[in-house]
């Protein structure tokens, strides 16, 4: 798998406010990379997704399936992703590789990004492809 290109910007939603941790993604117009930002990469858990996958996720955003309270025991979305929700954090893990790859995020971090999506239309291919405000 290509490592994430650095042509690409990173973006998390406006709605992270002042926190500086959140869902973070990035399209370098092949793949949707996904990390979380209090754990970046090269050293934090990195997920690859297709631009399809990504968009299937969205999809489950904006359906509400992907809301804490209806989220449990890891369950497959958009492809191979496993989301689950322990009460306390959401992960993310790519069913592909070991579950050292798994992303945490916090409640706050988890409704930014899902805020974003449903009420600011961030995170859409176009959106991840722009660069953000501050560069």
């Amino acid at each position: 798998m290509p490592d994430p290109g650095r042509e690409a910007f990173w973006r998390k939603s406006a709605r992270s406010g002042a926190q500086s941790n959140c869902v973070e993604a990035r399209f370098d117009g092949t793949v949707v990379w996904l990390h979380n930002s209090s754990n970046p990469s090269p050293q934090g858990p990195t997920i690859a997704i297709t631009p399809e996958d990504w968009l299937t996720l969205l999809d489950r955003v904006h359906a509400d399936d992907l809301a804490p309270q209806k989220l449990g025991t890891p369950a497959l979305f958009a492809g191979r992703l496993l989301i689950g929700f322990d009460g306390e954090h959401i992960t993310i893990q790519d069913s592909d590789t070991p579950p050292t790859s798994t992303i945490t995020y916090t409640l706050d971090e988890w409704h930014a990004f899902l805020d974003g999506v449903t009420h600011d239309d961030e995170f859409t291919l176009p959106w991840l492809l722009s660069a953000p405000a501050d560069v």
